[in-house]
């Protein structure tokens, strides 16, 4: 087959990486703590208060993205990430202009979870699973890897902006970021298909096709539901969830509460964990295209639980970042692991709508992690216990990897560690 110098798939990589970079995972994930921890200073709010707007958020969130699935699969990538990048700029000052009152706190964040779910990699997944077949895992990870750069940048710009200007400020200082540069990046990089361009995946010339290739064997929506892999995988995702968003609005309450850090130090922390998130999407992704993913996903699992027991047997600094830095690269896992399974798993044709069901499941999880691991604290007055269930707690979706067997597609034909079944 004839390939062309350079393939115009990784333009939509780096458009890609752009929207997710900034997109509201990494907003809420790295920017949460430290933004409802100023508001929560102006308006004296309590840690249960602050924690039951992230458990709004992330359940609106959850339920959006099932909706995001069928107008991607019939717009697009393009412009259901445009849309939403503009309507999470908007969220975002009204946000801004809260007075103190914590309806008003959790109708924004409501607000904020309903209208941001397409600024992540589920608007992104469908358009690079249609551009990459062989490479796929690497491209998701590329993609994914702008998360990182996110995750890094906002907890420093964040501690940086509200010490000097508030928290206000920062928000409609984040507000016209979106709209001035990630907007018009992904505009102009993001492509939905190569066909147009007469293309195949990865780069091969639509021309070169022979009778030799293999079909598409997507199954469809309600074929997909019906299968034990699919709801082992939901469950699987459920708990990944729970267990990042356990720690990730609590990471304040850990670390000052439990170890003794400043802000500060906290903000660090998270940068740090922020550039582990960067080699942990590409390192995922490099892995996904050569090693049976479920196999990929058990490592992120060891990686969580570690973190987890770090966390609540150690108050040194060096081991607490090196906890955090487990924990980043655990996250890089996940967001690689559900497109690229749903993908592999039951073809692209309804890769959108699958990741969708998959996001829910895995930010389901995530509602119920912050409030619940906040109560279990208050509960047994600070006491390591949280933490130790939740590092047991992988135990579960470890297994369930385990059980799915093979990959099923006939385009993962061919691949390290996997064999189309």
């Amino acid at each position: 087959m004839r390939n062309i110098p350079y393939f115009p798939g990784w333009n939509v990589v780096a458009g890609s990486s752009v929207g997710i970079g900034f997109g509201s995972v990494p907003f809420f994930a790295s920017g949460f703590a430290l933004l409802a921890g100023a508001m929560a200073k102006d308006f004296s709010w309590s840690q249960p208060e602050v924690a039951k707007a992230a458990s709004i958020y992330l359940l609106l969130q959850t339920v959006a993205y099932p909706l995001c699935g069928w107008p991607l699969d019939r717009w697009g990538s393009r412009a259901f990430a445009l849309v939403s990048i503009a309507l999470f700029a908007a969220s975002a000052l009204v946000l801004s202009r809260i007075d103190g009152s914590l309806w008003q706190f959790y109708l924004a964040f409501a607000l904020m979870g309903i209208v941001a779910a397409g600024t992540n990699v589920v608007s992104y997944a469908r358009a690079i699973a249609l551009w990459f077949n062989r490479k796929r895992g690497l491209a998701l990870g590329f993609a994914a890897s702008g998360q990182a750069v996110g995750s890094f940048i906002i907890p420093i710009a964040f501690h940086t902006m509200i010490s000097a200007h508030g928290w206000s400020w920062t928000l409609v200082a984040m507000a016209v970021f979106e709209l001035v540069i990630c907007l018009p990046l992904v505009a102009l990089l993001v492509k939905d298909s190569p066909k147009p361009l007469g293309l195949l995946p990865d780069g091969a010339s639509a021309e070169t096709v022979t009778a030799s290739t293999p079909a598409d064997d997507s199954m469809t929506v309600r074929e997909i539901v019906r299968t034990g892999v699919f709801w082992k995988l939901a469950i699987s995702f459920a708990i990944m969830g729970m267990s990042f968003y356990a720690i990730a609005p609590n990471i304040v309450y850990i670390l000052t509460k439990k170890a003794g850090l400043g802000l500060a130090d906290v903000a660090t922390i998270q940068a740090v964990s922020g550039i582990a998130v960067l080699f942990g999407r590409i390192g995922f992704g490099y892995l996904l295209d050569r090693v049976h993913a479920p196999f990929v996903g058990i490592v992120a699992l060891v990686l969580t639980s570690i973190c987890a027991m770090t966390y609540a047997t150690t108050s040194v600094p060096m081991l607490i970042i090196f906890a955090s830095i487990l924990n980043g690269l655990a996250i890089g896992g996940d967001t690689d692991l559900m497109p690229y399974l749903a993908s592999r798993y039951f073809g692209t044709a309804a890769v959108s709508r699958i990741f969708g069901w998959f996001l829910f499941a895995f930010f389901l999880g995530a509602a119920i992690g912050p409030v619940t691991f906040a109560q279990l604290s208050a509960t047994f007055g600070g006491s390591d216990l949280p933490l130790m269930l939740l590092a047991g707690l992988q135990i579960i979706p470890a297994l369930l990897f385990l059980s799915i067997g093979r990959y099923r597609t006939s385009e993962a034909s061919g691949l390290s560690g996997a064999v189309a079944s």
